[in-house]
């Protein structure tokens, strides 16, 4: 009998993403398993060539491993949303060999060490299954979305675009340095908010805020931490909102964040959700008023969030 596959899904023209790859390969197949590189020249390829894989594979594959940062752990999680939604679930792991790398700080995976992050994802198939919410987005486009870490709504997903130009500086630097200039020029929005809390209960406000995120672990921009007690587990999750404050009050705030003490300001609420709905208030969006999910662009404003418990079992 064969044995199963662990897919390596990774970016080919990656050299970081191919070392690790390649590292992980060893560990695995001494695991009892067939390690299983998949790679394409394009992100949408290799969305199309994984969803085809899985679904003409799936009794041979005992799990799909993202290779790479938070962007490519964005780029697994849609196929694997998409097979679950007709009955097909695979478990999911991760060897962090990317810029962002927020959900396996998170969840403690190893960064760094290729070969711990493989024995974690062995040691997750030998353990009792464990499952981790995803947060489902639908923007005003249309597109359908699934996120493990955070949906930033506000400035920080006009800061999360600027860093993302900014291809050749690691992620945590470029974050930092496009808050800075983001920050120069920036102006709060007012925004139409509705939230459903865990209680069922309804919520809707309109409030001027700087920063607007729905989370679902604690960090953003590769260790920015803004909701240091994030649970993934609990079926709900954290909207973080910071009111209008200006560059002087943003740069004495911002270093609390990364100490995360910064819960107690009177800028800044935390709420729990199941749900969300989001839209600039009273005007047309501009073109940069979008969400943007895991460090990823997924869509322009309105956007509605919704909180899918238990959705991806993992091996973390």
């Amino acid at each position: 009998m064969s044995r199963r596959e662990i897919l390596l899904v990774h970016n080919g023209a990656s050299l970081v993403g191919r070392n690790a790859c390649e590292r992980a390969v060893g560990i695995l197949r001494a695991g009892g398993f067939d390690p299983r590189p998949l790679s394409a020249a394009t992100a949408q390829a290799l969305s199309r060539d994984l969803t085809a894989t899985l679904r003409n594979a799936s009794t041979r594959i005992a799990a799909v491993v993202a290779v790479g940062g938070d962007g490519m752990v964005h780029l697994v999680l849609q196929s694997l949303n998409r097979l679950r939604e007709q009955g097909v679930e695979f478990p999911f792991g991760l060897i962090p060999a990317g810029s962002g790398n927020d959900l396996a700080r998170f969840h403690g995976v190893p960064v760094g060490d290729v070969e711990r992050a493989a024995g974690r994802v062995l040691r997750g198939l030998e353990s009792p299954e464990r499952s981790m919410d995803l947060v489902h987005v639908t923007c005003a486009d249309g597109s359908h979305h699934v996120c493990a870490t955070a949906v930033c709504l506000g400035l920080d997903a006009r800061v999360n675009a600027r860093a993302n130009r900014w291809s050749s500086v690691t992620h945590s630097v470029k974050y930092v340095a496009a808050l800075a200039v983001e920050a120069v020029s920036m102006r709060a929005r007012r925004y139409d908010l509705s939230w459903t809390g865990p209680d069922g209960a309804c919520h809707v406000s309109d409030r001027t805020l700087t920063f607007l995120a729905l989370t679902n672990t604690s960090s953003i921009g590769g260790g920015l931490t803004i909701v240091p007690r994030a649970d993934p587990t609990d079926g709900s999750g954290e909207l973080f909102m910071v009111s209008d404050v200006g560059a002087l009050r943003l740069a004495w705030l911002f270093p609390r964040l990364f100490l995360g003490t910064h819960e107690s300001l009177r800028e800044v609420t935390v709420v729990p959700a199941t749900a969300a709905t989001v839209a600039a208030h009273g005007i047309p969006s501009e073109p940069r008023d979008a969400a943007y999910g895991d460090g990823e662009r997924l869509g322009p404003l309105p956007a509605s969030l919704k909180v899918l418990p238990a959705a991806v079992r993992v091996l973390l």
